[in-house]
């Protein structure tokens, strides 16, 4: 019987070591990187038992700038979504947000170094302060 232990989304970039300082300093996530020198051909990174994969690609795909188009999409608890929006937005630009969804889901979107788009989610107690979604 076949027992799967976990996902791992896998990110193309141009620069395994680029992104992952990328990913660890604005997102908290800790690298694991291959080789352990540059210049690395892969790294998983972990945060909160969720992992994804960098691997090094000459090509990267070309990367679409629809609003919602996320690669990748982070789903936080613990009402930590304010402490990560302002530890976030002190080193990188915000693409979209924060704002209330619809559905009730705190959003705000970065952009990696390769044009990745990242949502960042948590469903909060109170949403005061935080404008709702516009369109």
């Amino acid at each position: 019987m076949l027992h799967l232990v976990s996902v791992r989304p896998v990110i193309r970039v141009s620069d395994v070591l680029r992104s992952l300082s990328w990913y660890r300093d604005n997102l908290g996530f800790t690298p694991e990187a291959v080789p352990a020198e540059p210049p690395h051909v892969r790294c998983v990174l972990q945060r909160d038992g969720v992992s994804l994969m960098l691997r090094h690609a000459n090509a990267v795909p070309p990367r679409s700038l629809l609003p919602g188009d996320w690669d990748v999409y982070l789903t936080l608890e613990g009402e930590a979504l304010a402490e990560l929006l302002d530890h976030a937005r002190r080193r990188t630009p915000l693409v979209r947000g924060p704002e209330v969804m619809p559905g009730g889901m705190v959003e705000f979107e970065l952009e990696d170094p390769d044009g990745y788009r990242v949502c960042v989610a948590e469903r909060l107690s109170d949403v005061t302060g935080f404008p709702p979604a516009v369109g």
